[in-house]
């Protein structure tokens, strides 16, 4: 199967193809107790006919079968793994990849946050100075009309209280200041 068809598979395809190839695998142990037990039995079959010739021929040609299937299943798995390790590998990469595409789009978003968030905190912070010198100079402002209405009170109180100590005067016939 090519790499590139490989690659496109899903985790859950590439897990079929492994599964057949663990039931190719199980067949083939099969087959080779199968061939074991041939085996045994030509030995058997060989002690009988006792030939010595006749035997190794009857061998080689088990062995040679047992060999074959033993390097055809050893080649399939094989290729199998290397097409697994190489998608793995693929798809690891691909995994890191796109982490770090995410970890730096987070990082330029949260830099942009903080910047963003510090002029609404410097906007606020010169909003606020601008407020309050505003508040001061109210309050200033404020202080110097009360003062100014607390000495007008005051005199008109010091003027009144005089025209009443004069009127009281003039009225009793009291002393005046003067004496």
């Amino acid at each position: 199967m090519p790499d590139r068809e490989l690659r496109r598979m899903r985790r859950a395809e590439l897990v079929e193809i492994i599964l057949a190839l663990k039931q190719t695998e199980d067949r083939l142990r099969a087959e080779n107790a199968a061939l074991s037990a041939q085996l045994q039995e030509r030995q058997i079959h060989i002690e009988n006919a006792g030939s010595i010739a006749q035997a190794a021929l009857e061998l080689n040609n088990v062995f040679a079968a047992a060999q074959a299937a033993a390097d055809d299943y050893l080649h399939s798995v094989q290729a199998s793994l290397a097409d697994t390790n190489a998608t793995a590998a693929n798809t690891l990469s691909q995994a890191r990849s796109e982490a770090k595409r995410i970890l730096e789009q987070a990082q330029a978003d949260a830099d942009s946050l903080k910047a963003q968030a510090q002029q609404e905190c410097d906007a606020m912070t010169a909003a606020a100075a601008q407020k309050r010198t505003q508040t001061e100079a109210d309050c200033k402002a404020m202080v110097e009309r009360a003062e100014q209405e607390v000495q007008q009170r005051w005199q008109a109180f010091d003027h009144k209280a005089n025209e009443l100590l004069d009127q009281y005067r003039s009225t009793d016939g009291l002393p005046s200041e003067e004496t």
